[in-house]
């Protein structure tokens, strides 16, 4: 079964079929999944009654010019700002591959779209490094796009349509980026299990 990956500082790995599978986070891995039963992704805490859905706009920097971090700094940071994602898609991946019902597989998509939006501005609103600028601003785009089917997933009236918009929201992982990223601030590679 053909299998494509994906990253948003969290790879989702999305196999065709019925019901897809998406595992997302930095990283890679290789465990095989049959797409006829689960689905990866994950979400952050609580769970509200009904999806809270808003677009993304970035905040404008609260200081003109700050000091960029240090590499070492920038690492630490970037760890801490995709992490709250990173663990949403985890648990929207549970909530599919556990079969639960719509409501909560959209409150899930709309956890996701929220850690989502934060993370964007989080990376807005950092002082990068230079080396790391680029990537991180690629990362930051696609994450812009990918956000428009986090929000329509939120929305989905059913399991299906819900699936196809984070198959959707997986074409824009930002997975060359991530791994410059990771790689520039020599961080290792993804563990599930660190957001399971």
């Amino acid at each position: 079964m053909p299998t494509a990956k994906w990253i948003n500082d969290g790879l989702v790995r999305i196999l065709a079929g019925t019901l897809v599978v998406v595992s997302m986070v930095a990283g890679c891995s290789s465990d095989p999944v049959d797409a006829t039963s689960h689905v990866a992704l994950s979400s952050p805490t609580a769970a509200s009654p009904e999806p809270s859905v808003e677009t993304v706009t970035p905040s404008p920097r609260a200081t003109p010019n700050p000091a960029p971090l240090t590499m070492d700094q920038a690492a630490r940071r970037y760890l801490g700002i995709v992490r709250p994602y990173n663990i949403a898609l985890e648990r929207l991946e549970q909530a599919i591959n556990g079969g639960q019902p719509v409501a909560t597989l959209r409150r899930r998509a709309a956890q996701v779209a929220t850690a989502n939006r934060t993370q964007i501005r989080r990376l807005t609103d950092t002082a990068w490094p230079r080396a790391v600028r680029g990537p991180v601003g690629q990362l930051k785009a696609e994450s812009l796009k990918a956000q428009r089917h986090w929000l329509l997933a939120a929305r989905a009236g059913a399991r299906d349509a819900l699936i196809q918009e984070v198959l959707n929201a997986a074409r824009h992982d930002g997975k060359p980026a991530v791994g410059k990223i990771r790689t520039l601030l020599r961080l290792e590679q993804y563990d599930e299990d660190d957001y399971s």
